[in-house]
């Protein structure tokens, strides 16, 4: 299925780069529908963040690079609704894969093992047993310790963070605020302790 007239206007009008608003009106005309059929795609055990990651980078694909798009082939709903599709499965696979090798900072050892080494910061200041003594000082909480390590882990999902502050009871959007702020206030005492050595 082609294009639609809509959708080749607003192509147009991206691949033109003279109109600020183009972008804008397109993203709020689609983003809602893309999040639902990319969902319905995904599965009923999506995890909703996810998808919304997704759907979020295959429209700024799409923005950056508006070429590779052929409204000849394919409307633009569908083509980006399949961008979205295979950056959440690649996404989902990367989570799933994180989960399945994330290590646990309290088993480790300070015997020149290195915890993290995506955080760059962290491997700069502190050798492993380092870090463990530091972690358990900045954070004497064990919930605060396991959201700390999810963090440092790098996991996305949201899940494993409601599942630790047990929040699962609220509506989605309020699991995601508070544990945005939590992740936020954990990060900037990290951050400050970090700074101070």
């Amino acid at each position: 299925m082609k294009a639609t007239g809509e959708e080749l206007s607003f192509h147009r009008r991206i691949l033109a780069r003279n109109d600020p608003i183009a972008f804008a009106e397109l993203a709020d005309t689609l983003y809602a529908s893309l999040v639902q059929q990319v969902c319905k795609r995904a599965g009923v055990h999506a995890d909703q963040t996810l998808v919304e990651e997704a759907v979020g980078q295959a429209l700024l694909d799409y923005h950056d690079r508006p070429g590779s798009y052929n409204p000849e082939r394919a409307s633009l709903r569908s083509y980006l609704v399949m961008a979205a599709h295979r950056d959440f499965l690649n996404a989902a696979a990367k989570e799933r894969r994180a989960q399945a090798h994330q290590v646990s900072l309290f088993e480790l050892t300070s015997q020149g093992r290195d915890i993290v080494n995506e955080r760059e910061e962290v491997e700069s200041h502190a050798q492993a047993g380092e870090l463990l003594a530091m972690i358990d000082e900045i954070f004497p909480d064990a919930k605060e310790r396991r959201i700390v390590t999810l963090i440092l882990n790098k996991v996305q999902s949201h899940t494993p963070y409601v599942q630790v502050l047990g929040i699962a009871h609220l509506p989605i959007e309020e699991q995601r605020k508070q544990v945005q702020l939590v992740k936020n206030r954990l990060t900037r005492r990290m951050r400050r302790r970090l700074s101070g050595m």
